[in-house]
């Protein structure tokens, strides 16, 4: 590889720490304030377009990269979402959450178009800047992107028609433990009578073939007779 080539990946990833630099300062010094401010949702609208249509390539190339994307799309989010968890508080726990389902939504699309872009070219520096901008709008301190969706969209609209068809979900599921939890059971214990002396599985089919549907026929019998007595 040529010194160019090196000196070209260095500044890249020189650029992407700085980035990550300036993203983890705007968690220490500016206070969240649950993106309810919607002016501020257009001016960060407006400068990032500016700065991902505007910004001359050579220079967009060596920010707007893959690892670039991975620091502010992954790796701090991972880092936050950790924190937030070991908080006692619930609502940091929900917005982080909802990056997380969003942020899926993003990473597929990034797989899809990754195949039909070609890496280098303009079109490819514009994507991963527009992903980054609105990987960073999900959690800036000033516009709160994931908290205003759960506000205004998750909790009031989805919310409650997603808990019944939770609900059905959990049962659902617990249906499948039950039935998967027999099977073993069943299966365990047809193992186990294989294995029988055949004298032995002759007595077990005996007892559970005749004998025991006799006495549960019997015992039967008798309530009923007792109830007209």
């Amino acid at each position: 590889m040529s010194n160019e080539g090196e000196n070209s990946i260095w500044i890249s990833i020189c650029c992407s720490i700085t980035v990550l630099a300036a993203v983890s300062a705007s968690y220490k010094f500016i206070e969240p304030n649950r993106g309810i401010d919607l002016k501020i949702h257009a001016i960060y609208i407006a400068c990032s377009i500016c700065c991902v249509v505007f910004l001359p390539t050579d220079i967009a190339s060596y920010i707007f990269t893959d690892l670039t994307v991975a620091l502010v799309a992954s790796v701090y989010p991972v880092y936050r979402a950790t924190k937030a968890v070991c908080t006692p508080e619930e609502s940091d726990d929900k917005e982080w959450l909802q990056y997380w389902m969003l942020g899926g939504v993003l990473f597929m699309l990034t797989t899809w178009v990754d195949k039909i872009m070609e890496t280098g070219s303009k079109t490819s520096t514009v994507w991963l800047g527009s992903l980054i901008f609105a990987s960073f709008w999900l959690y800036f301190p000033l516009t709160c992107g994931a908290a205003l969706v759960y506000d205004k969209i998750t909790e009031p609209l989805l919310g409650p028609k997603l808990k019944p068809l939770q609900k059905k979900m959990n049962n659902f599921i617990v249906y499948i433990y039950q039935t998967l939890a027999n099977a073993v059971h069943l299966y365990l214990i047809w193992i186990i009578f294989m294995f029988l002396p055949a004298s032995l599985k002759r007595i077990i089919s005996i007892a559970i073939g005749t004998i025991y549907p006799f006495v549960c026929s019997g015992k039967s019998a008798f309530v009923l007779l007792s109830m007209h007595m």
